[in-house]
């Protein structure tokens, strides 16, 4: 009887312990979503290069710029935190787009357009269903001008498994076209998902006609008709 008291007095005791620190690891984990949240906002409105660590730490709400570097190390490890974030938010999407060519594959209904499809669908999906995804695309497109190679290079090696997977599928597909020009037409499709997604705005405006909106209340027909466009120049000559 003495050893269960003694047991349970034990595990209290532990619990008073390491509650403290359970508590500033989750204000950390706070502290360190805010700063990147606040990271991705000013980076896709502005660019990269034009926001400083101050303006980031002050719409972050933190009262001290050491947060940034005690949780980044520099503006460098923050732009890396930042593009890890943005993956999250596409690797559910990507997932569901190689579920559906898997699915396709094993019944024989694989067509080259269903894999353009997986590509591009999850960046339209990511900047019309999530709260952060216009600035996730737009934070994309100023990645990949902003720091050049060096931003291109973060942002693909994020999404190697995915891009392996599609490129490998349509070469075996397209035989007689080079792995190099599959691989060029690739990063095309996927800079024309997200620099027509940040230009356009999903084809708010239309310099034809009246002006109006093209596509008014057919986003799933735009994004067919994209899908399609897209198509035709990978899976061309």
């Amino acid at each position: 009887m003495q050893t269960s008291a003694n047991a349970k007095a034990k595990a209290v005791r532990r619990t008073a312990l390491l509650s403290p620190k359970a508590t500033r690891s989750d204000a950390a984990d706070r502290t360190r979503a805010s700063i990147v949240a606040a990271a991705l906002k000013l980076f896709a409105t502005r660019g990269v290069g034009s926001v400083s660590l101050r303006e980031i730490v002050v719409k972050s709400g933190q009262g001290n710029q050491s947060a940034i570097h005690y949780h980044f190390k520099d503006k460098a490890g923050l732009v890396v935190a930042v593009a890890k974030h943005v993956h999250r938010l596409l690797q559910p999407y990507i997932d569901e787009a190689m579920a559906e060519v898997e699915a396709r594959e094993a019944t024989g209904e694989l067509s080259n357009e269903d894999l353009v499809k997986a590509l591009v669908m999850p960046v339209i999906q990511v900047y019309h269903s999530e709260i952060e995804g216009p600035d996730a695309v737009r934070f994309i497109t100023r990645l990949a001008s902003d720091w050049g190679e060096t931003g291109q290079a973060l942002l693909l090696g994020e999404a190697t498994v995915w891009l392996m997977q599609i490129g490998r599928r349509l070469s075996a597909r397209m035989p007689n076209k080079s792995r190099e020009k599959i691989w060029l037409q690739i990063l095309l499709s996927l800079s024309s998902a997200a620099f027509g997604l940040t230009a356009l705005g999903g084809l708010q405006f239309s310099p034809f006609g009246s002006g109006q909106p093209l596509y008014r209340g057919k986003r799933d027909e735009s994004i067919r008709d994209f899908v399609h466009f897209v198509s035709r120049g990978v899976l061309g000559d």
